[in-house]
This record gives structure tokens, C-alpha cells and sequence, in this order.
């Protein structure tokens, strides 16, 4: 048995799905086939049902994924201890919201990838709910969320920055608060958002009923909408800082400051290699908590 077989029986599983895997792990799908073949032949025993299109474990594959996960953990420590800085090796799995991988990331992705070309990144930019979800299934190690801040037992959470939200509408609008804007079309994030959560509950909180809204999973067609004068949204102000800056938006009057905070969370039972700590570490170095 190899230790390859072993990580891809594990792809697999974590994503149920033989092609997803071959994607992650970057081979193809005949190798994966291939790797569960030699495991089930070397083993004996069949690892998965195979149900047409989808596949289930068997009891076998249930009880082998626990000795997997195990065996991987200690592998990846065997590993950790021979590296140097130069030599450092693994694998870091990053998920971070829109947002933050546009405007905050970029700097501290280059500068971990020039100090550590040995390490794979792999990187998910997903809601901050789902994030929170791949995170505790172990699909991801380290999450950089933005949202308010997070009360969770099973996560450790380092804050990152305090980001302030602004209401936004197109560069010809006449109202001054955002009281008075219950007439404009209200132009909101996908549902799984937090941001979204946030901006119905400040409408419902003041009574604003707006008449009419509009629905984007993507904030660079969201800021577009409003700049072209289809509505008003509620965003990050780092988001919009060039639009307010060139004229192509107006800023709308709250009296309350709105803040949402970019967050790093890993799971509390996560051990964390020197990759995955090198990585947190250039973090919080670069971290703006106002």
C-alpha cells in the first residue's frame, strides 16, 4: 500500500465524488480509479458501493477512513519535522469570501508563495456560511470570513480587520438617509450571505419596506448595478472606495456605524503544520483591526 492510495481514498470520501477529487488532487480520473482498485484488491474488501452515478462507502471504507484520517495526520507531522524554511512542504487549503480575496489577500498570497514555493495552495471563495461548513467537515483548513463577529466553541478565530459598511446609490440619486430610500429598488447579495442577513435585518429593524429588489451572487455585479442606477446596496466600503472616489457612485447618510470584521478561523482540533502556521502568522501580520 502506498501512501498516495491512501490520500486519494480520502478525496473521494471528503467530496464523494471520484472527478472531484481527481480535480483537487490534480490527477486523472483513470489514476483515482486506479488507486481505489489496488486499495480494494490489496485489502480484500470493497471500499465503495458503487449506486450508478454515486457512490457510497461500505462498512469497510467507514472503518478504514477513521485509520486514514489518523495515518494522514501523522504523516503530514513525520513530514513537518525534516522541513526547514527553505524546504517547507504540504498542502495549505484557504477559503475566504470575495471580498477579502480581492481586496485583502492578494499581498499576503504573493508574499507567502515567494517565501514558500513548496507549499500547494488550493483556494475556495465561497459565502462565509459555506466556508464555515467546508471548515468543519475538513475540507478546508484556515477561512478568512467576513462578517460579524463569530461565537463558535469548535473554531479558534483570530480577527484580521474591522471593515466598515457603507449604503451606496447611482451618482444621480436625490435622497440623503437611508431612510428615505424605501422607494429605490434594494439590490441584495446572494441568500447564503451574511451581508444579505444583515441588510434585511437593518430594513425590517427600521421599517423600510422597500417595493422592489434585485438579487446578485456576485459583489462586482452588484457595485456595476448600482453604479448604472438600477438601486441601492449595502457594502463593504473597500469594495467601493474607487467608485466613491471616481464619481460613479454617492454615498448615502446612516446614522449608525455599520461594521463587519474579517475573521481567520481553523477548527479547534485542526493540528496545524508549519505551513499552516506560517500562513496565519503572515496574517496577522498584515492585519488591520482599526
Amino acid at each position: 500500500m502506498e501512501i498516495r492510495q491512501f490520500q486519494t481514498f480520502k478525496a473521494v470520501v471528503d467530496f464523494n465524488s471520484f472527478t472531484k477529487a481527481a480535480q483537487a488532487l490534480q490527477y486523472s480520473q483513470a489514476t483515482i480509479t486506479s488507486h481505489i482498485q489496488q486499495l480494494e484488491e490489496e485489502m480484500g474488501v470493497p471500499l465503495f458501493d458503487r449506486l450508478g452515478k454515486k457512490i457510497q462507502l461500505t462498512a469497510y471504507g467507514r472503518e478504514l477512513y477513521t485509520y486514514v484520517e489518523e495515518l494522514l495526520v501523522s504523516y503530514a507531522k513525520i513530514k513537518d519535522i525534516s522541513a526547514n524554511e527553505q524546504s517547507l512542504q504540504g498542502e495549505l487549503r484557504i477559503g475566504a469570501s470575495e471580498t477579502i480575496t480581492i481586496y485583502r489577500l492578494g499581498d499576503i498570497l504573493s508574499k507567502y508563495r515567494a517565501s514558500y514555493p513548496g507549499v500547494n495552495i488550493s483556494f475556495v471563495m465561497d459565502d462565509c456560511s459555506r466556508l464555515r461548513e467546508k471548515l468543519h467537515d475538513g475540507l478546508l483548513d484556515i477561512v478568512i470570513t467576513l462578517e460579524p463577529k463569530l461565537d463558535d466553541p469548535n473554531l479558534v478565530v483570530e480577527l484580521f480587520s474591522t471593515e466598515r459598511l457603507v449604503f451606496i446609490g447611482g451618482r444621480d440619486h436625490s435622497f440623503e438617509k437611508i431612510e428615505d430610500a424605501g422607494e429605490e429598488c434594494m439590490i441584495f447579495s446572494g441568500e447564503h450571505c451574511a451581508l444579505r442577513r444583515f441588510f434585511l435585518r437593518f430594513l425590517e429593524k427600521r421599517e423600510i419596506k422597500p417595493k422592489h429588489h434585485l438579487e446578485f451572487s456576485s459583489m462586482e455585479a452588484i457595485k456595476q448595478s448600482v453604479a448604472n442606477g438600477l438601486g441601492v446596496s449595502l457594502m463593504p466600503y473597500i469594495s467601493v472606495e474607487a467608485l466613491l472616489n471616481e464619481q460613479k457612485v454617492k454615498m448615502i447618510a446612516c446614522e449608525e456605524e455599520l461594521l463587519f470584521y474579517a475573521q481567520i478561523a481553523y477548527h479547534k482540533n485542526k493540528w496545524l503544520s508549519r505551513a499552516h502556521k506560517k500562513f496565519i502568522d503572515l496574517m496577522l501580520e498584515s492585519r488591520d483591526i482599526g
